[in-house]
């Protein structure tokens, strides 16, 4: 028995000294986070996120929350645009965990010019007919206050891009969509961003051009679905040859292309079995943030991309032509291309397949901010026997016209289907960039 006990004794006091040892390396085990959580910084300025406890295997990822505000490498690096607040959202990938761990708030100051130094001589301004100011009745005025600075009247700027005044519409090449010998393709790759809208990963597909290297710059398009569609709908539609092939052939320029999933909801699934629901249909409208806050911040931290509206476009088919209406309307500071092939129904109030909608704008607000409306490149298409959009991008091109926007609207023999989207797409590119 006092043998028993023994043995018994022996095992609790190896198990506590294991256990001991197990959480003595659970404590020791330090979460990766951020040292600087607050940072000022003035327009133009740059500075480092730091981060502590990182782990060697695991891969860091930086947003802004306002790139116009201040933008993010993928390297963490802060690069101050202009004055306002905005956060970057840090994440931990490590193995196919991806995980928050924390955000750096970022307030941006205008910098302020240097007053002049005393040395600095000050030319008076020459006056017509000179008089003198008794000494008793001048101001006191300190030798060394800097005279105000003369109100400045920045020149008129012309914004681009410079759209074509009558681009020509070409027929659809016969092997455009086609894997041509000599020609490299881009390789499509699937990744996954967080969305703010959602809470979830979402999916996009991204093609680098062949050759692609971070020490160039490249600008960007967007293309977007139809309404039961997903990210795969433009791969199944053969993009990465067409994009291929046009710019072996010189008709396109190097360009990233990006495909994401425009049902930002929960269950973005192709094919759902709401299709024509509000809450499926509404689900594409509330991309737009989803675009603006969180794909584009990904794609411009992940990639070596050319920023600014004339490096960005936007194309979508069907409901992703609405969807591109929508996004090239309504943020035209941002893109300035714009394609929308056999675009659906919803831009304006009406009533089809038993789904009624206020619409997204009226006839009159259906329209670009006076300086965009020579330099944004907007072009709509549509099948002359389409019978699911029927004459509804008619009624778009009616509007842009009346309200003096500049863009190219044309039909051609086809369905709502690949062959009119495919003569969009083609006709689009030509003109990107």
């Amino acid at each position: 028995m006092k043998k028993m006990t023994g043995v018994i004794a022996v095992t609790l006091v190896v198990s506590i000294l294991f256990s001991g040892n197990s959480l003595i390396n659970a404590k020791t085990e330090k979460k990766s986070g951020i040292k600087t959580k607050k940072v000022t910084m003035n327009t133009g300025q740059k500075k480092s996120i730091k981060l502590k406890n990182k782990k060697k295997k695991a891969k860091y990822l930086f947003q802004s929350s306002k790139t116009k505000i201040i933008k993010v490498s993928k390297k963490g690096v802060m690069t101050a645009l202009k004055a306002g607040k905005a956060k970057i959202t840090v994440k931990e990938k490590l193995g196919k965990k991806t995980k928050k761990i924390g955000t750096v708030s970022v307030t941006v100051k205008k910098a302020v010019q240097p007053a002049p130094s005393p040395e600095q001589k000050v030319t008076p301004t020459p006056v017509s007919t000179p008089t003198v100011t008794p000494a008793n009745e001048r101001p006191k005025v300190s030798p060394l206050a800097p005279t105000p600075d003369p109100v400045q009247t920045e020149p008129p700027q012309t914004p681009t891009p410079k759209p074509p005044v009558n681009p020509e519409i070409k027929d659809t090449p016969a092997k455009l969509d086609s894997t041509q010998s000599g020609v490299k393709y881009g390789k499509v790759v699937k990744r996954q961003y967080y969305s703010s809208i959602t809470e979830k990963n979402r999916n996009v597909n991204v093609i680098l051009p062949d050759g692609y290297t971070e020490e160039k710059k490249y600008p960007v398009i967007y293309l977007f679905h139809g309404g039961m569609g997903d990210e795969n709908d433009w791969i199944n539609g053969k993009v990465q040859n067409m994009i291929g092939n046009m710019i072996a052939s010189g008709e396109a320029k190097e360009m990233i292309v990006v495909m994401p999933n425009c049902r930002c909801r929960e269950n973005d699934a192709a094919n759902p079995s709401d299709g024509f629901a509000p809450d499926h249909v509404h689900s594409f409208d509330k991309f737009l943030d989803d675009f603006r806050d969180n794909l584009m911040p990904y794609i411009e931290s992940a990639y070596s991309v050319a920023t600014g509206r004339d490096n960005t476009a936007i194309a979508g088919l069907s409901m992703g032509g609405r969807v591109a209406l929508n996004i090239g309307i309504s943020l035209p500071d941002q893109v300035g291309y714009i394609g929308a092939f056999s675009p659906a129904y919803g831009i304006f109030p009406y009533t089809n397949n038993g789904l009624t909608e206020e619409g997204l704008f009226t006839d009159e607000t259906f329209t670009l901010p006076d300086h965009y409306k020579n330099s944004t490149y907007l072009l709509i298409n549509n099948g002359n026997q389409d019978g699911m959009v029927k004459e509804e991008p008619q009624r778009y091109h009616n509007a842009l016209e009346a309200n003096g926007v500049h863009h190219t609207f044309y039909t051609l023999d086809g369905g709502h289907d690949w062959v009119v989207w495919k003569n969009g797409f083609y006709n689009f590119a030509r003109y990107l960039f």
